[in-house]
């Protein structure tokens, strides 16, 4: 798959994920995805389905932009701003009904048309003080 191809399929990623991730993963992931998260946080398919699903259940009202996207043979770019308002149970964290916003940058690499691994670092602190209504 060209380099379009690739960023076709986080677009059409990113339109699944705002619709609540209702689907199949394995349209957009290969069944050996590795996911690598703030650099700490280690994922397979499964371990990524419940941390998305978990966020969508725990968020409405999400939109992400897509602030930049590009890519190079087998990898792409993405820097994104996700708006959600909070509605659920989030890591221990009852509903607050507020707005969050946060930015993400994630590296992907595809095999065979699909992502076969990533590597995300997403803004955690400063949902972290949105949600519990600190400002610094």
């Amino acid at each position: 798959m060209a380099v379009d191809g690739h960023l076709m399929l986080l677009r059409r990623w990113l339109a699944f994920a705002d619709a609540g991730f209702g689907g199949d993963f394995g349209e957009f992931f290969t069944p050996g995805y590795a996911g690598h998260l703030s650099g700490r946080i280690h994922m397979d398919l499964r371990e990524l389905q419940r941390l998305e699903r978990g966020f969508a259940a725990a968020f409405g009202d999400t939109t992400r932009t897509i602030e930049d996207l590009f890519g190079t043979d087998d990898k792409a770019v993405l820097r994104v701003t996700t708006r959600a308002v909070h509605r659920g149970d989030f890591n221990g964290i009852a509903a607050t009904g507020r707005r969050v916003e946060f930015a993400g940058i994630v590296i992907y690499r595809f095999e065979d048309g699909r992502v076969a691994e990533s590597w995300g670092e997403l803004d955690f602190a400063g949902l972290w003080r949105q949600l519990s209504g600190t400002s610094s």
